[in-house]
């Protein structure tokens, strides 16, 4: 083992590299983005404040950032879910995303009742019909009306965008604005005005080094569950980093991580802050286990039905509560429930974390209570 940490020491490290012990300036906002590996998005207002949280912005900065500057990004991409990563990095995940261990199923493609070159073709169809302009699903599926089966027009009407994934990965296809209560769709590379080709090997490696920077010491199953649990990436990322990787043991865990970031893993100042994280949070979301973030008996209260994690309170990297909030007449009212009773600094430090929500939202005022 290079070096044997403490959970203190990792949960530290984390934080920091999840710009949780100090909020980075509103220009750096793509910046930040990146470096987490993108927000979670199939809830927007969600997505907004976990960038909110890291970044010291407004949730109308991220909306700008997305539909006038362009320098983020929403598509679908790791396990198969809706994120907002830099459009600066959008190539990257897609050729990280055209490697061998991304094909569908066999039981996909006999569900869906297409065979791989179809489903090829389909994708490559999509791409071009996008290449216009911004297009409404209806849209979309008017413009292939022609080249599609009635079963691909069905499946395209959902809105789980079950056929629009594979197109999202291969880079051909994010959201655009939407367009009255309508969802659009665009080529990213129309919408972005650029792109570049890169390497799928290359790519998935860099995208497993840029997991490690932020959610390191892991394993190889742990990027697996984070990329989205297709067989074989896991070990193939790992064995391409194994030059640069190095053992170490956290508490008796083992775990790798890069060899540059060893000397990073220290305890910095502000780790045991507490931290109001949203819904779908990065930090909560990176790991194949989250026992390492509370306790087995508080699972149910954290990682929901139906796959919903909620939203919590952090003190010095671990989960100790969860939070809800409402808004009413620009007040923002949060509602905490502990786990065990807080310890007395807790309450000023939540209130501090809500009071910059609040300023986030664009509300003027807030209360906390606490549910004993």
């Amino acid at each position: 083992m290079a070096a044997e940490l403490s959970w203190s020491q990792v949960h530290a490290f984390r934080l920091g590299r999840h710009h949780l012990t100090r909020r980075a300036p509103r220009q750096d906002l793509a910046r930040v983005v990146g470096e987490i590996g993108g927000a979670q998005a199939q809830v927007m207002s969600a997505a907004e404040l976990q960038v909110a949280v890291r970044v010291d912005c407004t949730v109308d900065d991220v909306r700008a950032a997305l539909w006038k500057r362009k320098t983020l990004v929403k598509t679908w991409l790791m396990r198969g879910t809706l994120h907002l990563v830099p459009a600066a990095d959008l190539p990257l995940y897609a050729a990280a995303m055209s490697t061998p261990w991304m094909r569908p199923t066999n039981a996909w493609f006999k569900y869906f009742g297409v065979t791989e070159p179809e489903l090829r073709t389909l994708v490559e169809q999509i791409g071009r019909a996008l290449d216009g302009g911004p297009k409404t699903r209806e849209e979309l599926i008017a413009a292939l009306r022609k080249s599609s089966s009635e079963r691909v027009r069905i499946i395209l009407r959902s809105g789980w965008g079950t056929a629009l994934k594979p197109v999202a990965r291969r880079g051909l296809l994010c959201f655009g604005p939407n367009r009255g209560q309508s969802v659009t769709f665009v080529r990213p590379e129309s919408w972005l005005g650029s792109w570049r080709e890169l390497d799928p090997e290359s790519a998935l490696l860099e995208v497993a080094r840029r997991y490690l920077r932020a959610y390191g010491p892991a394993t190889k199953d742990d990027f697996a569950r984070w990329w989205g649990n297709w067989a074989g990436v896991g070990k193939g990322a790992w064995a391409g980093l194994a030059d640069e990787l190095v053992p170490v043991s956290i508490e008796g865990r083992r775990a790798d991580m890069l060899a540059c970031e060893l000397r990073h893993v220290a305890e910095p100042e502000g780790a045991s802050a507490v931290h109001l994280l949203p819904g779908f949070d990065p930090y909560v979301m990176g790991h194949n286990s989250r026992d390492h973030l509370f306790e087995p008996a508080y699972r149910a209260k954290v990682s929901r039905t139906a796959g919903w994690i909620s939203p919590v309170v952090i003190i010095s990297g671990r989960v100790v509560a969860t939070w809800t909030h409402a808004v009413a007449k620009k007040y923002l009212h949060v509602s905490v429930e502990p786990f065990r009773r807080l310890p007395p600094k807790a309450l000023p430090a939540i209130r501090a974390r809500a009071s910059e929500i609040t300023a986030s939202l664009g509300l003027v005022d807030f209360d906390v209570k606490v549910i004993s």
